[in-house]
């Protein structure tokens, strides 16, 4: 954090120096009133767009967060791209379903979130002195609130035990700090979000003053729709705390000043709020999951599903932004050439999976016997391309499932169009990098599913599966001439236990909502015992099927298959949880490591740091 820091503690002290009269008189260079950032109502909107600015970065939304994520959640697949350094280095930490302490992208991240909390702490110090009136400062600071909770809430999961820092740093050296026991993080969390929800704009105010959630912004119901999310993940996180990435033997997480002494203390918080959302608050579910990512109508960057949307737009400043250009296919319904050629795509596996859940239907040509080629969902087209696509000049290309794409006859080939691509950011005015699709960080959908699986976690099937069903048939009438027959409704007859219906919520939230960064904070919340039966175990057999192996051409060449090109001739998931449970949580980045004095075990040695040695990988 020392660069962050430095820039950033320098960029107030100037604005401080500057705001006053008498340019070369003394100034007191601790004052952070800072009447530039608080002096009138419109600074305040000013400053708290600017946090709203800082989660659009690029260690979030903008490609590196999520490409690197979704492969460690062993749903995704990691494309690859001659034009990045250390190509090997980025990807190999994903097949341990984490990202070592080295990795590129790791502090790009970390430092991203951590510029968005000291930006909400200069914007609440500075609420104190400010002469705006207290109502209107307490909308903002509610809303400042709400972003740093959340900011602290990616990182707690990224990190476990992070440094907490509630207040602006007025020299460098006093923005460094120990790292704090995650549960303390976060109760705090909690507390932030209890305040946002209680100051910030209902929504019919937050669209009269700031323009509505086409803009970014939100409202006291977002932050309780996103407090039943943190809810759950502490559930999720009680629930098995024996296989989970701290050691039981050494600490014992304290919720209690939250009310949470139990996992089902946190799954009936996390319901209760659930239910409270979809209830009384402002948000409406889309008639057609088509819509939300449609992208081609004012209408669409207005849907009240948005609970939390980042906007993305030339205009904002974010033309650059890497998540539609890393997805894509070159040439994708005649864009420009991209490189990258989907750097981060859903693998062969989770598409099977897909097909296999709802009406999938079986192939039968040589190579495609015994597995899925297309789905009965209707989100599945929303979300994928896979089979064939328009490209070049309208040239139809085939990719994966397609017969000669499972085995295309040379090593590019396979990187190009042995797997799908994600298509759900894509719009008509995407040109290689510019491009005006949303990120949806939150929308209604998800409530309903928190709300289903604290449900089956509270021992209640029936409504479990009443708030997945609710989703369900959306996704049926998604279709012209509709309904589809699939995703059929679910019967609590269904699951023979809770546990199997549990998986089946995770599925669902994986086919509801691909690549919208839940895939990785889904599959770690649940353990490493649940990683190793669950995605380790069943994906190391698919990946030793036929149509993953090398195979020999007519002509007797021999060619890389599927596997050998995107994990390795001989590779293994590790089926060992105590190994798994290594990579639960990301590695410490290693320029904190490096930087933080504060880091106060082996904090002389950049390899390990704060992390110990049976917990993390180096």
């Amino acid at each position: 954090m020392k660069k962050i820091f430095r820039v950033f503690v320098s960029f107030l002290l100037c604005a401080a120096s500057f705001s006053c009269s008498g340019f070369l008189a003394e100034q007191d260079t601790t004052d952070y009133t800072m009447s530039r950032m608080s002096g009138s109502r419109s600074a305040l909107e000013s400053n708290i767009l600017g946090c709203h600015r800082q989660f659009a970065a690029s260690g979030f939304k903008t490609g590196a967060f999520c490409e690197w994520l979704a492969p460690a959640s062993g749903l995704a697949i990691w494309g690859g791209t001659s034009n990045l350094s250390n190509p090997q280095e980025r990807w190999t930490c994903c097949h341990k379903f984490t990202r070592f302490s080295r990795h590129p992208q790791s502090y790009d991240s970390f430092s991203s979130f951590y510029s968005a909390i000291y930006r909400c702490n200069s914007l609440l110090e500075s609420l104190e002195d400010s002469s705006v009136d207290k109502a209107y400062k307490s909308e903002i600071a509610g809303e400042a609130y709400f972003l740093r909770a959340m900011a602290y809430f990616y990182l707690v999961r990224l990190y476990g035990d992070v440094t907490l820092t509630l207040k602006a740093p007025r020299t460098v050296d006093a923005a460094y700090g120990p790292r704090e026991n995650f549960w303390v993080v976060y109760c705090q969390i909690i507390k932030d979000l209890n305040l946002a929800a209680s100051q910030m704009r209902s929504f019919d105010r937050m669209v009269a003053v700031a323009g509505g959630n086409s803009s970014g912004r939100v409202c006291n119901y977002s932050a309780i729709a996103c407090r039943s999310l943190v809810y759950l993940t502490i559930g999720s996180l009680l629930s098995h705390p024996e296989d989970n990435f701290w050691l039981p033997s050494q600490r014992t997480p304290d919720f209690s000043e939250i009310g949470i002494n139990t996992p089902e203390d946190a799954f009936r918080k996390a319901l209760a709020d659930a239910q409270d959302v979809i209830e009384h608050g402002p948000f409406e579910l889309c008639p057609d999951y088509r819509q939300l990512f449609r992208w081609t109508e004012p209408e669409d960057w207005q849907l009240k599903e948005r609970i939390w949307a980042l906007p993305r737009s030339p205009e904002s400043g974010d033309a650059g932004s890497g998540l539609t250009q890393w997805a894509l296919p070159c040439y994708y319904n005649g864009t420009a050439m991209v490189e990258n050629f989907g750097r981060c795509r859903p693998d062969r596996w989770f598409f099977q999976k897909w097909c296999a859940a709802y009406g999938g239907v079986q192939g039968n040509t040589a190579n495609t016997i015994g597995m899925y080629v297309n789905c009965g969902d209707p989100r599945m087209d929303v979300n994928l391309v896979h089979t064939s696509y328009k490209g070049k000049e309208g040239t139809p290309y085939n990719c994966y499932p397609t017969d000669n794409r499972i085995h295309p006859l040379s090593t590019n080939l396979m990187k190009y169009y042995g797997i799908p691509y994600y298509k759900k950011y894509y719009d008509p005015t995407f040109n290689n990098s510019v491009g005006n699709s949303d990120f949806y960080v939150m929308r209604l959908a998800e409530v309903y599913l928190i709300a289903a699986e604290a449900s089956a976690w509270l021992n209640d099937p029936d409504s479990a599966v009443d708030y997945v069903n609710v989703i369900l048939a959306r996704a049926r009438n998604s279709v012209d001439n509709g309904p589809a027959d699939e995703p059929h409704d679910w019967s609590a007859g269904d699951f023979a236990t809770k546990e199997q219906l549990l998986n089946a919520i995770f599925w669902e939230r994986c086919f509801e909502m691909p690549f919208e960064h839940h895939e990785y904070f889904d599959t770690h919340r649940f353990g490493a015992k649940w990683i190793v039966e669950n995605i380790a175990k069943p994906k190391n057999e698919f990946l030793y099927l036929s149509q993953q192996e090398d195979f020999v051409d007519g002509d007797g060449t021999l060619y890389d298959g599927y596997r050998t090109v995107y994990y390795g001739r001989d590779f293994h998931y590790d089926e060992d949880w105590t190994l798994v449970r290594k990579g639960l949580i990301n590695g410490y980045p290693n320029d904190e490591l490096i930087y933080n004095p504060c880091l106060d075990i082996n904090k002389n040695d950049p390899n390990y740091g704060q992390n110990p040695i049976e917990v993390f990988w180096r």
